[in-house]
C-alpha cells in the first residue's frame, strides 16, 4: 500500500512539473523517482507464485523459478512458503503470503496459529499431483521483465545525469 502510494507521488510530482512548463525538472528526476519507483515495484509487487498443472512458477526479485510437481518434495510455511526440493535444495518464495500474528488467546484457550489459505490451496495442489508428475528439471533464470524495466531506468537515470 506504502509503495503504491509513492508511486501515485512520484507520477503526480512529474506532472506537476511538466503542467508547470519545468522541462529541466522533469528530465532530471524521471531517472531517481523511476529507480525509486521500480525497486518498489521489483520487491514488492513483482514476486508471485503462479501455479500450473504440471509446475510452480515463484517469481522472486529479478528471478524467476520453475518447479515441477515431481521435484518438490516438501511444501511447508515458516515466515514465507518454502519449498523443499528432491535435491535438497530449499526455494523461498517472496511472493507467497507470511504467517499472520496469532490471535490472543483467551484465558485458559491455547493460541492457535492460522494458516493462509493460499498456503492450503499450493499444499492441496502438491499433494494431488506429485504422485502422477513427472520429475523434470528445475529451470532457473532471470525475470526479464524486471531486468528489461530496470535497463529503462538506467537510462532514464543516465538523461538524467547528462542533462
Amino acid at each position: 500500500m506504502a509503495s503504491g502510494l509513492v508511486a501515485v507521488l512520484a507520477l503526480f510530482l512529474l506532472g506537476d512539473a511538466a503542467v508547470r512548463g519545468s522541462w529541466d525538472v522533469v528530465l532530471r528526476s524521471v531517472g531517481p523517482l523511476g529507480a525509486l519507483v521500480w525497486v518498489l515495484w521489483v520487491l514488492t509487487f513483482r514476486p508471485h507464485i503462479r501455479i500450473d498443472a504440471d509446475t510452480v512458477t515463484v517469481v522472486n526479485p529479478l528471478r524467476r523459478t520453475e518447479v515441477p510437481w515431481g521435484a518438490v518434495e516438501d511444501v511447508r510455511m515458516r515466515f514465507q512458503i518454502v519449498l523443499d526440493l528432491v535435491g535438497g535444495r530449499r526455494l523461498t518464495c517472496w511472493g507467497g503470503p507470511s504467517l499472520p500474528r496469532p490471535k490472543p488467546a483467551r484465558r485458559g484457550e491455547p493460541r492457535v496459529l492460522r494458516q493462509p489459505d493460499e498456503f492450503v490451496v499450493l499444499r492441496d495442489r502438491w499433494s494431488e499431483r506429485r504422485e502422477g508428475s513427472p520429475d523434470g528439471p528445475v529451470t532457473r533464470g532471470w525475470d526479464v521483465p524486471a531486468l528489461a524495466s530496470g535497463v529503462v531506468v538506467v537510462v532514464l537515470c543516465v538523461v538524467a545525469v547528462i542533462v
